[in-house]
């Protein structure tokens, strides 16, 4: 299961309740609506070919930033864009 954590805050699941767990902060909850539904999904970096996991969300102390996972390393994209303008493509769910 993945679980959205805010930097020093509890853990956040996607569909718990905003009255019970709200970090709306910015446009958390909207980045959290349309990521949700991603988490576990594999993308490929078109400039590499590499194969990631999207893992889920970070709420950083500066940005959110979109968690992708390979080889046990993780890269961070800032939740400034989609996924897909960092250069990533959906593979076939």
């Amino acid at each position: 299961m993945n679980v959205i954590v805010e930097a020093g805050g509890a853990p956040v699941k996607p569909g718990d309740s905003a009255e019970d767990t709200c970090i709306c902060k910015g446009n958390w909850q909207l980045i959290i609506k349309e990521a949700a539904p991603l988490m576990d999904n594999q993308f490929v970096q078109e400039s590499t070919g590499n194969i990631y996991t999207f893992w889920g969300v970070l709420h950083g102390s500066d940005d959110y930033y979109y968690v992708m996972s390979r080889d046990g390393k993780v890269q961070l994209l800032s939740c400034v864009g989609s996924i897909e303008e960092a250069g990533f493509r959906l593979l076939a769910r």
